[in-house]
């Protein structure tokens, strides 16, 4: 189990998410598709919390109220993001999730491992997985249906899409971007979200 890591007040998403994106930026070749890059986020993401996410891709059930959920281990963060919907979406639930994590409004621990719900999910998507558990077993914390927090998680869903597709997606010019670039990328496609 990792030490833990000492506790910093975090960053508003206006700050945090310009960060995150810029340095998984670099790692990468514009474009990139958004599965490879919110995989990307979770390496650059994982060092700056108490324990690493993992990001997994699944097809939730049709009428599901749900797009979204993480699963916080006592030695990991589970990611678990609907995998039947276009890119875009997935960047702003992943980015919601993510949001949660970083901002530490997650209270369900698994010590001793998973509970064999959710790891029917992880394991065997396909299968008859019971989602009624799945949901509850993801409860967040308190904090979490806080407006303020909520809203706090959803922009950075909102700001890592915008700023995926500006900086490292399809859209963005070929190439390795350098920091000057990414720079002005990111002013730029968050400007509409209250800039940086």
């Amino acid at each position: 189990m990792r030490a833990s890591r000492p506790q910093q007040r975090p960053l508003p998403p206006k700050r945090f998410l310009p960060r995150l994106v810029r340095d998984t930026a670099r790692r990468l070749t514009a474009p990139t598709e958004p599965e490879a890059f919110l995989r990307a986020v979770c390496e650059t993401l994982s060092p700056r919390l108490d324990r690493p996410v993992r990001l997994k891709f699944v097809r939730f059930p049709p009428g599901l109220e749900l797009s979204g959920v993480t699963f916080a281990k006592a030695d990991e963060y589970v990611v678990v993001v609907e995998d039947g919907v276009p890119g875009h979406h997935k960047l702003v639930i992943a980015g919601h999730e993510f949001g949660h994590c970083y901002y530490r409004t997650l209270d369900v621990h698994y010590p001793g491992g998973l509970p064999t719900a959710v790891r029917s999910l992880l394991s065997r998507p396909d299968a008859d997985v019971p989602w009624d558990r799945v949901i509850a077993m993801a409860t967040r914390s308190p904090a979490a249906t806080d407006p303020v927090a909520e809203w706090e998680a959803e922009e950075c869903g909102l700001r890592l899409a915008a700023a995926f597709h500006k900086v490292i997606g399809p859209q963005a010019t070929p190439g390795r971007p350098t920091q000057d670039t990414l720079t002005e990328r990111l002013s730029s496609s968050l400007t509409h979200l209250g800039g940086l």
